[in-house]
């Protein structure tokens, strides 16, 4: 059953409902360090423009991450169809 947490993101102060307050909590301190830092480097910038700033670094990595993903994928598809073909010559 989703819980209420507390959590605290550029000083804003967010109730949230999760089934996991573990997880929420790292990733909540995770956003509000990415956005500490993007503030640092953009002093002059407003929360709103920090936070879509993070978002798009967010989902760059993400992007990336998921390409790096399906190249695995195809390598260990390629490894499994070689060992396939080994095999099948093997007990013919």
């Amino acid at each position: 059953m989703a819980e209420s947490v507390k959590v605290t993101i550029l000083g804003v102060d967010y109730a949230l409902r999760t089934n996991d307050e573990t997880l929420l909590r790292e990733l909540a301190e995770e956003i509000d360090t990415e956005l500490k830092d993007l503030q640092t480097k953009l002093p002059t910038q407003p929360p709103a423009k920090l936070a879509v700033l993070n978002a798009l670094n967010n989902a760059e990595r993400n992007a990336h991450a998921r390409a790096n993903e399906v190249r695995e994928l195809e390598r260990l598809t390629e490894d499994v169809s070689g060992l396939v073909d080994k095999l099948e010559q093997i007990l013919v």
